[in-house]
Order: C-alpha cells, then sequence, then structure tokens
C-alpha cells in the first residue's frame, strides 16, 4: 500500500493581517507505507486513506490493534525522498520536527530508523493526542531516545537516519481485545 506524498513543496500560504504568511521548516516529503504485525504472527489491521485536514493533504490511520502477536502493533513509514532525506541528515540537538495530528485521545509513537539500530529498539519519541482535536506536535531532535528494552547505540546520529514511522503506542493493548485507532497526520516539517 505505498503512495506518494508531496507535503508542500512551496508553503502554505495564508492571510493574517493582510499579509501573506509561509508555514516554516522543510515539508517531509516522500513515500509512505503502511505496515502492521502480520509477518510476527499477529492480525493488527491498517487503513491509510487520503483526505484533507486545513486545506493540506494528509493521510487518515483506521484499524484495530490486537494481541495475537503479543506485542501487537501496526504504523506507516516515510521514506523521505533525496532532497528530504539530506536535510535530516543535517538535523542539530535543538533542531524540531513538527507535525498536525486529529487523534482518537491514543497515545502514539514518532521514530527516527537509523542504520545503527539492529534490533527495533530505534529512536521514539511518545506523543498523546487529544480525541477529535487537531493539535501541532513539536518533538526537539534531542528528545528521541531508545526505549530500553533494546541495545544502546547512543544518542541518534542524524547522518545515520534511513526514514521514520508512526506506531501505535503498547501502553494501550487489550490481551483477548481488538482495540480500535482512528488518527490523521499532516503538515510535517523539519525546522534546522
Amino acid at each position: 500500500m505505498k503512495k506518494m506524498w508531496l507535503f508542500m513543496l512551496v508553503g502554505v500560504l495564508f492571510f493574517a493581517g493582510g499579509g501573506v504568511a509561509f508555514s516554516q521548516g522543510t515539508p517531509v516529503v516522500g513515500e509512505w507505507e503502511a505496515y502492521t504485525d502480520v509477518n510476527d504472527g499477529g492480525d493488527s489491521t491498517i487503513t491509510m486513506t487520503q483526505v484533507t485536514e486545513d486545506g493540506q493533504p494528509a493521510y487518515r490511520l483506521t484499524g484495530n490493534v490486537t494481541t495475537k502477536f503479543q506485542y501487537g502493533f501496526t504504523g506507516w513509514q516515510i521514506t523521505p525522498n533525496a532532497a528530504t532525506l539530506a536535510v535530516i541528515k543535517t538535523m542539530k540537538a535543538t533542531s524540531t520536527l513538527t507535525f498536525k495530528v486529529k487523534g482518537d485521545g491514543k497515545r502514539y509513537t514518532v521514530k527516527f530508523r537509523s542504520n545503527r539500530v539492529k534490533d527495533y529498539a530505534y529512536h521514539e519519541f511518545h506523543f498523546n493526542t487529544t480525541a477529535g482535536q487537531t493539535q501541532t506536535i513539536t518533538v526537539q531532535f534531542r528528545q528521541f531516545m531508545q526505549p530500553s528494552w533494546g541495545s544502546s547505540v547512543g544518542s541518534l546520529n542524524a547522518a545515520t537516519i534511513d526514514d521514520m514511522c508512526f506506531q501505535t503506542h503498547e501502553a494501550w493493548r487489550k490481551p483477548g481485545q481488538a482495540v480500535p485507532y482512528d488518527i490523521t497526520v499532516w503538515d510535517l516539517r523539519i525546522n534546522p
């Protein structure tokens, strides 16, 4: 389920006080792809639908997370194009990733995947959503940490990043139940 996603190569225009303003940062442009725990023996589901939010293209992700695979999950990755990846690879500790979400009140995770990590313990940041409300999430690069269950490779090194992904969070898995989720993501930007 691959889709090409262009997050506004030019700034999003809006009129404020008679002037024109541009959204800040470099848009994250790349290919989006959904994934599940099926290859691990699970049966969690995901549907990715292109929608419009704030007049911009967005992706709505819906489905169910189960524990047929005990660590049930679903996610969606963004494989940045060459220009976006070049910007990501120059991020500093104080650089930020910003994005907008409309969630369902659940917690989610955003990750930068690095070729230094061999055990899936990628550097990640957890964020909470508020049901039905649009939120802007801003994360400093230095806030991405590896989970404690993995082998540490130290701080995230921007030069080793391959892609990024979002994933459902393990905090709301319930054994024997299919837990529904519904989140929309748009306007991803790197702010050096």
